[in-house]
């Protein structure tokens, strides 16, 4: 009789770990899938980007303004990253002309506006600041071989004059 007791106890013993086991891989998975999507931040770029300050002018198409004081925040070979006085609306398209240290010829694109971003704070003029996203669109084949090798240059390391 004894015997008996003690299998239905091993059994219900081992039924129970098995679902304990089961139980604790669901909660992983849970806990792991909802850290991922909320706390974990992915980069969305393909392409990496370079701090850079090359002087830059860009015409709004259909547009008689033109501006050229704006500063270059950081630049890919797929885009750029700006601020500027002038509250440029996204799928904009602009005519962006960049001077790229080392070339005579000046690179020229075509780019459209894809995020329009204002800073909480104003220049110390007063003036609203905007930092805008522009992706290329439109470069000639030469104009993007300047922009690859200035890129290029900027990956490789410095010696001992590291930024």
């Amino acid at each position: 009789m004894y015997l008996v007791y003690v299998i239905i106890l091993l059994i219900l013993i081992l039924i129970l770990t098995l679902i304990l086991k089961e139980e604790v891989k669901i909660r992983k998975g849970i806990t792991h899938g909802v850290a991922n999507k909320y706390w974990i931040l992915r980069e969305k770029r393909n392409f990496v980007r370079f701090q850079e300050n090359m002087k830059i002018r860009y015409d709004r198409i259909n547009s008689a303004s033109s501006q050229d004081n704006v500063k270059m925040k950081n630049i890919s070979t797929s885009g750029l990253c700006i601020s500027t006085y002038e509250k440029l609306k996204e799928k904009d398209n602009l005519e962006i002309e960049i001077e790229v240290p080392g070339f005579s010829k000046p690179v020229k694109l075509i780019g459209s506006v894809i995020w329009v971003k204002e800073l909480s704070f104003p220049d110390d003029l007063g003036r609203r600041i905007f930092y805008t996203g522009i992706r290329f669109g439109k470069i000639r084949r030469e104009s993007k071989e300047i922009l690859i090798k200035h890129l290029d240059a900027l990956k490789r390391p410095l010696g001992e004059c590291m930024k």
